[in-house]
């Protein structure tokens, strides 16, 4: 048995090559990269699908230096038809910054233009992009509309972790292990909130996870003036976005840009509309000035809140944001709300698709992805992220969390979608460092402590994206088909295998082996997974490839004729595993 140990740079390809002998597993190290220049400013040389800043001087004196209006277009090498017109946003003193995302390599031009103050106006310069070996922005995958994919044309395989206050400036002093360790788990996305979520307001009687008022954008924190931007927060925010785009160009940020306001109310919409129009506009404007030229960050609207029929306001305020980011997002961002638990997703109607471009939902216990077919997202073309599951240490402990969290995951990326993982949805607490004694901890009924027990959710859910992306599995070109495969002992329901098809050419399956689902999760020790695979209509010989879903171990498996129905069983007792099967 071999083990290959893997950058947590994703952007750097392993080749894993196995033999009928021999059997391999995939263990990833957790070292920092060093920075690369994604992030570039003024003449320096920018980084193709990187990010570039433009610095200009105005008169920050005025009464609201936030009212000053400039733009910047940016003309790309292409030429003028492809130019990008984008608000430059006042960051203090005299100083106003516009940023570009980076999408063509060459010479770029730009100029400014201001009607409100002359030394914004006028300017000019040029600078040079190159190559680079980013991705790029996340876009609806070009072959299959419920798939995600990158500007370089490759298939974004959605593994993600909640990290809601990584942007808080008091509260996340471990934000960097944090980043560093998840990235090492392969994990390629993170849930944040904006500017860091809830607590430690000034003068708030109440700041938690139920109001979200440190992720209020405004100055003032529990008397905000919205006339006036809290650059403290967006300049941290901005410090960590940069550092992780230099080093870990791969992951990705999904942005909850609102504050929540009250659980199974209408706090959040009523919030929102208690604001003038002028001052709705403005933040929208500001947040998209400042975020979208970033490649690594894509738009939630709200997270966790009410909004069907019963919640008008709620549902005006994420039509109200979904509209006009769509309008004035000049890079048009994946974009969504989330909505409470067990709720579906009020926001499929034709209307709605033009601003929304995937679906997330909440839920809980959702192995088997059947959320999928239950609320006719199925028949809908947008990829569908159950977001939020049940928290590992919240709610009570789980009978093998590292078990669930590995069938969660297999089980709604077999089935088109994409699931998620939360440790500890209050702190940053990096995964491996959760047995210390003093990262105290307990979960949202304040009386379970889980304080020094370590997260184990993880350890199988990191062998997922290396095992699909060094076999160059592109699943957006794959169409989910549980039908071709049963049970040979039976079982079905959330208990059945899933599986995957490309045409005829290729199957990939995943197999629970279940003894039990949802909470109390636990794999038959007493049962080899045993299944039968239709292969009816694809003729032909495939190579079969066993993977070992506990721990990464890979096991090439006999050639398995086509043509008709096929029984096979897994090469290790007691154990999920997933099966490939492939033309020669």
């Amino acid at each position: 048995m071999k083990r290959l140990t893997l950058s947590p740079n994703l952007f750097i390809a392993c080749t894993l090559v196995f033999a009928s002998s021999r059997c391999f597993a995939q263990q990833p190290t957790q070292s920092t990269p060093a920075p690369s220049p994604n992030f570039s400013t003024g003449s320096a040389p920018a980084a193709k699908f990187g990010v570039h800043e433009i610095v200009l001087s105005g008169n920050g004196a005025v009464v609201s230096p936030f009212d000053t209006i400039a733009t910047v277009k940016f003309v790309p090498p292409s030429g003028e038809t492809h130019a990008k017109i984008v608000h430059a946003f006042y960051d203090g003193g005299n100083t106003w910054r516009a940023r570009l995302y980076v999408s063509e390599s060459g010479k770029w031009m730009w100029s400014s233009q201001s009607e409100n103050d002359s030394a914004l106006h006028g300017q000019t310069g040029t600078f040079l992009s190159k190559e680079s070996l980013l991705r790029g922005m996340l876009r609806p995958h070009r072959s299959n509309p419920r798939a995600w994919m990158t500007d370089d044309g490759r298939w974004f395989c959605n593994v993600s972790d909640t990290a809601y206050r990584l942007f808080h400036a008091k509260h996340a002093s471990l934000w960097q292990d944090f980043v560093r360790e998840d990235a090492g788990l392969g994990i390629t996305c993170l849930r944040a909130a904006a500017l860091g979520g809830w607590g430690g307001t000034p003068g708030a009687a109440r700041d938690d996870n139920n109001t979200w008022i440190w992720n209020d954008p405004w100055l003032g924190g529990a008397t905000p003036d919205p006339s006036r931007f809290d650059l403290d927060k967006f300049r941290n925010t901005e410090e960590r976005l940069i550092w992780i785009l230099n080093r870990y160009p791969e992951l990705y940020l999904q942005m909850i840009l609102f504050s929540f306001k009250g659980y199974g109310t209408e706090g959040t919409g009523k919030h929102w509309f208690a604001l003038p129009e002028g001052a709705r506009r403005r933040t929208m404007q500001y947040m998209i000035a400042r975020w979208a030229a970033f490649p690594n960050v894509f738009w939630l609207i709200v997270n966790d809140m009410h909004s069907d029929e019963k919640f008008p306001n709620n549902r005006a305020f994420v039509r109200e944001v979904g509209n006009f980011f769509a309008t004035n997002d000049p890079w048009n961002h994946l974009l969504s709300t989330g909505p409470n638990r067990r709720a579906g997703f009020a926001f499929t109607g034709s209307d709605d698709l033009r601003w929304c471009s995937y679906i997330y939902i909440e839920d809980a216990y959702t192995l088997g992805a059947d959320e999928i077919p239950k609320y006719g997202f199925d028949k809908i073309p947008r990829h569908v992220w159950m977001g939020e599951d049940y928290y590992e240490q919240d709610h009570g402990r789980w009978t093998n969390p590292r078990y669930f969290y590995r069938w969660l995951f297999w089980s709604w990326l077999l089935s088109g979608g994409s699931a998620n993982y939360c440790g500890r949805w209050g702190p940053i607490h990096p995964y491996s460092q959760t047995s210390r004694p003093d990262l105290f901890w307990k979960g949202i009924d304040r009386k379970t402590d889980y304080t020094g027990e370590a997260l184990v959710g993880l350890d199988s859910v990191r062998y997922i994206w290396p095992y699909l992306r060094d076999r160059r599995i592109d699943l957006a070109l794959f169409q989910p088909n549980d039908t071709r495969v049963q049970d040979l002992d039976g079982r079905s329901g959330r208990l059945r295998p899933k599986l995957m098809e490309r045409g005829h050419e290729e199957f990939l399956l995943y197999h629970p082996n279940a003894s039990a689902e949802g909470k109390t999760a636990q794999v038959d020790a007493a049962r080899t997974a045993r299944l039968r695979i239709d292969l009816s209509q694809a003729p032909g010989t495939f190579e079969s490839e066993w993977f070992r879903a506990h721990d990464g171990v890979i096991q090439a498996g006999p050639e398995v004729t086509g043509g008709a129905s096929r029984d096979l069983s897994a090469p290790w007792p007691g154990q999920d595993v997933v099966l490939r099967l492939f033309k020669k």
